[in-house]
């Protein structure tokens, strides 16, 4: 987690000047809102879940996911320092990639409605610039799950950057241990072209996105 936070300080320096696609803009919400908004959205996918089929849920979820998570901020800490040595072609296209693997791992994680409610626990002062809110999954079987969502203040609007499930290790840590090896192999190249992979292979159910990252 400290290396991730480490990067999350350098990152935001340099968000404003990336010139690589950049996620969609949306009205003002504060961090309380901007994820109750989009657990809201979630809830109603999964509720039409089966009728929807993954095509439709990604479809769904793709405005939700562009308007809520700076997919940006996330791929350039996970990727430092090679984000930041790449062309803004390469970029553009690692981008691109991490946004239809994230689409993807969403429409193939949500895929079932149980009778599961969102509540938004409280918000409170995260590391630097962040604010956590705290979130619970209830379940009618089973104890609720605590999620908990890092949202920091970046071009004069909030976004979701990192997810905790349980407590536990985030979302962008797991991210960072599992491109590693891809980035040593190729560079930003060969990760694009990892998520690509993933992307097809969750969309033509060939592959199933893992539990441990529960809400992306």
């Amino acid at each position: 987690m400290i290396r991730v936070r480490q990067a999350f300080a350098a990152v935001f320096v340099l968000a404003a000047a990336l010139t690589a696609v950049g996620p969609a803009r949306a009205e003002e919400d504060g961090p309380r809102t901007l994820v109750a908004a989009f657990q809201n959205g979630l809830l109603g996918v999964m509720k039409e879940a089966k009728a929807l089929g993954v095509k439709g849920r990604s479809e769904r979820l793709t405005p939700m996911i562009d308007k809520t998570f700076n997919l940006q901020v996330m791929i350039a800490t996970v990727t430092a320092p090679y984000w930041r040595a790449a062309s803004d072609e390469q970029r553009g296209k690692l981008l691109a990639a991490f946004r239809r693997m994230s689409i993807a791992s969403a429409a193939t994680l949500f895929d079932d409605y149980e009778g599961e409610q969102f509540k938004v626990i409280g918000e409170r002062k995260g590391s630097g610039p962040t604010v956590l809110v705290d979130t619970q999954i209830e379940q009618t079987r089973g104890d609720p799950v605590d999620i908990t969502y890092v949202t920091a203040k970046i071009r004069d609007r909030w976004w979701i950057i990192d997810i905790v499930v349980d407590s536990g290790i985030s979302e962008l840590t797991t991210r960072q241990s599992d491109y590693q090896k891809l980035l040593r192999e190729g560079g930003v190249s060969r990760l694009t072209v990892g998520l690509e992979e993933k992307a097809t292979n969750l969309l033509a159910g060939k592959e199933k996105a893992r539990t441990e990252t529960a809400q992306h």
